[in-house]
């Protein structure tokens, strides 16, 4: 009987260590996802116009090693476009703790959904946040692109001349 109770001690404490060891203990977290008109974010705000570039600040804390930080931005309520369809993405790598910056130059007015998501070296996602702007004014119109009468003369004549 003793030895069955030893057995399975034995057993039990190579589960727990073999759990231990693939167990990941980090503190590393996105203390804070901030958007801003600098790279700094300061003044804070979520509020832009068309084209004005929006800078995503993500500050990563409690890191010992190297990490990843992808964002990506989202559709969110943009005229002509599906909610949820990706508008960009980015992955910027950290050695430990501290800043990734990420900016984006919306060319329509709606609401924009940044996410930042934490990954540790093997791709594990440790931490994400998110966060909503919103982009004002009108959208950025292209034109067509304009052929004058001189060029469509020029044309003809070559053409003419080849004959």
């Amino acid at each position: 009987m003793r030895n069955k109770f030893n057995l399975i001690v034995a057993v039990a404490a190579l589960v727990v260590i073999g759990m231990a060891c693939n167990a990941s203990f980090t503190t590393a977290n996105i203390s804070s996802l901030k958007f801003g008109k600098n790279d700094k974010a300061d003044p804070e705000t979520t509020s832009f116009n068309v084209g004005e570039k929006v800078n995503a600040v993500a500050t990563v804390s409690n890191s010992m090693s190297k990490t990843k930080v992808k964002f990506k931005v989202f559709f969110e309520n943009v005229s002509g476009q599906d909610k949820g369809k990706e508008a960009g993405a980015t992955d910027v790598d950290l050695p430990s703790s501290g800043t990734a910056i990420f900016y984006f130059n919306p060319n329509a007015p709606g609401d924009y959904k940044v996410e930042a998501t934490l990954v540790d070296e093997s791709g594990k996602e440790i931490d994400k946040k998110s966060g909503t702007v919103n982009v004002k004014g009108t959208a950025a119109v292209t034109e067509p692109a304009k052929v004058s009468p001189d060029s469509d003369k020029s044309k003809d004549a070559d053409d003419k001349e080849d004959k």
